[in-house]
């Protein structure tokens, strides 16, 4: 596995209005985030809206996406369904496309760890080349320290997705990284504060919408302009409260804010999936004052 740095994006599933997925979409997006200095894909995550993408649309997705980057930057492929078999059929699936691992996050909010140890090691062991764990609490048991210590054990275990709001748990994880385990955090607002933890690379689905947003933190942290990236930090948070309160409040992800901006950049369209819903007419008219307000367009 590559080591990741930077911000990692969480790739946009574009859709076109009849819920099929947008080809062109896609691939304009990706170009789109190829050409600013990012530091890999985290493609078909939650943020992605994976969870209500058919097996065929996300074969569909990883074949045009990793056939289109082909090795430019990291990419790092979700295969995680409720049924395990699935994920099982999605590794055959994808084994020979050019990817540098795969990720799985367990949509079963009440497996004990233990199971979730034997569950990762049990996809490890099927797994066509490295895994990464993905955890967070908002769709699974967050994992604990022991049994992060437990799967890095495992010789095809390359890092873990680690999202959550635990400064402290941050930390303890950076900890347990090493040439052969890495760690990529999340959520949006703790990207600077992630980074003075240890995260040497961050990821969002905000990435695909207002990549600058974050990659601007963590040129300023890298560079240890650590004043101006803290600056930079307070910035994004300020225009992150101000989406939280619209289509979010019903989605929970923020999939309907990013592809309206999208749709802005004449990338794709607003189409999501599932029971998600888009905005509102009032709210895309916020969303255009915040546009031009922090010179996003």
């Amino acid at each position: 596995m590559r080591t990741i740095t930077g911000i990692v994006p969480v790739l946009s599933t574009p859709l076109l209005p009849d819920g099929s997925i947008d080809e062109q979409g896609l691939i304009r997006l990706l170009d789109y985030l190829l050409a600013k200095p990012i530091g890999g894909l985290w493609v078909l995550g939650t943020g992605s809206e994976d969870m209500n993408l058919t097996f065929a649309k996300r074969l569909q997705v990883a074949r045009i996406a990793s056939q289109h980057v082909r090795g430019r930057v990291p990419f790092m492929l979700g295969a995680g369904f409720f049924c395990m078999e699935d994920s099982l059929a999605f590794f055959e699936a994808t084994k020979d496309l050019p990817v540098d691992a795969w990720h799985v996050m367990p949509y079963h909010p009440l497996l004990s760890t233990d199971r979730l140890v034997w569950y990762y090691r049990a996809l490890a062991d099927a797994c066509p080349g490295e895994l990464w764990l993905y955890t967070s609490g908002n769709w699974s048991p967050q994992l604990t320290l022991d049994a992060i210590s437990q799967l890095k054990a495992h010789p095809k275990i390359c890092g873990i997705k680690y999202s959550t709001t635990n400064a402290v748990n941050v930390l303890r994880v950076a900890q347990l990284c090493d040439a052969s385990f890495q760690m990529i955090t999340a959520v949006a607002s703790q990207t600077y504060a992630c980074m003075c933890s240890g995260s040497k690379a961050h990821t969002s689905s905000l990435g695909s919408a207002i990549p600058d947003v974050l990659i601007d933190i963590h040129r300023l942290f890298a560079e240890g302009r650590h004043a101006e990236a803290l600056a930079a930090q307070h910035k994004a948070d300020a225009l992150i409260r101000s989406l939280a309160g619209m289509a979010k409040k019903d989605n929970f992800l923020t999939a309907a804010e990013e592809k309206y901006i999208l749709s802005r950049r004449g990338i794709c369209g607003e189409t999501v999936s599932g029971y998600y819903r888009t905005l509102t007419a009032e709210e895309k008219t916020r969303i255009d004052g915040l546009l031009e307000q922090y010179g996003l367009l």
